[in-house]
């Protein structure tokens, strides 16, 4: 796993981020806005998109399928074309990558 971002960093990468979405779509950015600028510019990897809608898609189809776990993999697998171990592998191993005290260091002392 990646070593996690001091919050320093963090805060120093808002402050220019903000500087160029605020140059670029004004004072009022939607998150539209954000997360285009962040991959167009290479910062959110297209691979990390793709995960993150499979999760989201994951639990969304898992209500619609009765909580059959087997039939929403295979959805999720058909609808993104990976193989059903792929899609278990994001599921249960990548999502951990999404939680807030896996990606910054003291985040108690965070203000947001």
């Amino acid at each position: 796993m990646a070593k996690r971002n001091s919050l320093e960093n963090v805060n120093s990468f808002c402050e220019i981020l903000s500087e160029q979405i605020s140059t670029r779509f004004g004072n009022y950015p939607t998150i539209k806005d954000i997360i285009y600028h962040l991959s167009e510019r290479g910062l959110i990897r297209p691979i990390t998109l793709r995960n993150y809608l499979i999760i989201d898609k994951f639990y969304k189809k898992l209500r619609i399928n009765d909580g059959h776990i087997t039939h929403t993999v295979m959805d999720m697998s058909i609808e993104f074309n990976l193989s059903e171990r792929q899609v278990q592998t994001i599921i249960y191993d990548y999502q951990k990558k999404f939680k807030k005290d896996e990606n910054i260091l003291n985040r108690r002392n965070c203000v947001r």
